[in-house]
């Protein structure tokens, strides 16, 4: 499969060029959230951008060249966020991966549009929706087999992809819910913790 995300966008380095790139992505960022992308077009988008057809194509080839560069956008600054907090978060390791998650709850909450963003990729290219989230788990295996807290015959491939999709669907209600208060918090961190302590084995009282 070849890489998509690898897709290579020449970022200008002149102020004025830099401003203008950047006006597209943005425009083009709130009206693939909004609209979809299949329903935006390169006219909405410079428009929108107070630019001309002629300068989308000075920075991109096509719309998809756009779309892709965005989504490589939201992996790079999800990235970096969590890569800036996982020095802070303390605890042992169940603790960790606790907070970890809710790092990234609390980063969706902020960035509603990404998930608009990469869900629609998978009905505009299957293989770039799966590239999305092979090197987002991929990242971070080596991490996970060098610290050794994983339990032994626990495959650290699927457990970042386990560990996806309770972020990924966690961070669904609490957007939906337009609820990320502290009681709400509270309540996913404390699932959480007994999720990842005791899994779904019943407690019985001795």
């Amino acid at each position: 499969m070849d890489s998509k995300l690898g897709l290579v966008v020449v970022i200008p380095d002149g102020d004025e060029g830099r401003r203008s790139f950047d006006k597209l992505v943005k425009a083009a960022e709130d009206l693939f959230s909004q609209r979809g992308y299949r329903n935006t077009t390169i006219k909405d988008i410079v428009q929108s951008a107070g630019l001309s057809v002629g300068a989308f194509y000075i920075y991109f080839r096509s719309k998809y060249q756009l779309y892709v560069y965005i989504m490589q956008s939201f992996a790079r600054r999800l990235q970096s966020y969590l890569d800036s907090r996982a020095g802070k978060i303390t605890g042992d390791a169940i603790e960790r991966q606790v907070e970890y998650i809710m790092e990234f709850i609390g980063f969706a909450y902020e960035n509603p549009a990404c998930y608009n963003l990469i869900f629609e990729s998978l009905y505009i290219d299957r293989d770039l929706f799966l590239q999305y989230y092979y090197q987002y788990a991929q990242r971070y295996v080596p991490a996970l087999v060098k610290s050794r807290a994983l339990p032994d015959g626990m495959d650290p491939l699927i457990w970042s992809f386990i560990n996806m999709g309770i972020g990924n669907f966690i961070g669904i209600k609490v957007l939906a819910e337009d609820d990320a208060g502290p009681e709400q918090m509270d309540k996913i961190r404390q699932t959480l913790r007994i999720l990842l302590q005791s899994g779904l084995e019943k407690r019985t009282q001795d």
